[in-house]
């Protein structure tokens, strides 16, 4: 037990001194024009600057996060990301059902636009044929939703 103390005194002693040890330098520049870097203070008449060393940057532990902080982050990104695949999962749907709807207006006034006789099933289940007003109608009824169901097409 006094070994292992001893051990950390002599640990934590050895680590202030690396940090008192710092010596300043001075950078000396004689009548020459000879420049000189010592320990000791430049001699008078000769031009002289003192150098310290840059502080020491901040140490990494200091901005990593705690696990918990990490797991929030880690559960908030997933959220985000889910209800960013539901948004763009429901806007292919959306775009998809309106090219089907597109696709069928524009089979349907390819139809009338054929022309030719047109029959259709009644209300009783019996099947009659459109006269040629009844057809006209029709397709205006047809080019118009194809002008409402395909605006981006």
């Amino acid at each position: 037990m006094r070994e292992r103390l001893f051990n950390l005194v002599v640990a934590a002693g050895l680590g202030l001194a690396a940090t008192c040890a710092q010596a300043q330098i001075y950078k000396c520049v004689d009548a020459g024009g000879k420049t000189v870097y010592s320990q000791s203070p430049c001699p008078t008449g000769e031009k002289s600057r003192v150098i310290t060393a840059p502080e020491a940057a901040p140490s990494a532990k200091a901005g990593t996060k705690s696990a918990a902080d990490q797991d929030f982050d880690f559960r908030k990104r997933q959220k985000e990301r889910d209800v960013a695949e539901k948004k763009s999962a429901a806007q292919a749907a959306d775009e998809k059902r309106r090219e089907e709807d597109c696709k069928r207006a524009r089979e349907a006034l390819a139809q009338y636009q054929l022309g030719g006789r047109i029959s259709k099933i009644d209300d009783k289940g019996e099947r009659y044929f459109l006269g040629e007003d009844e057809i006209s109608q029709e397709r205006d009824k047809a080019q118009a939703a194809v002008s409402q169901t395909c605006k981006g097409s």
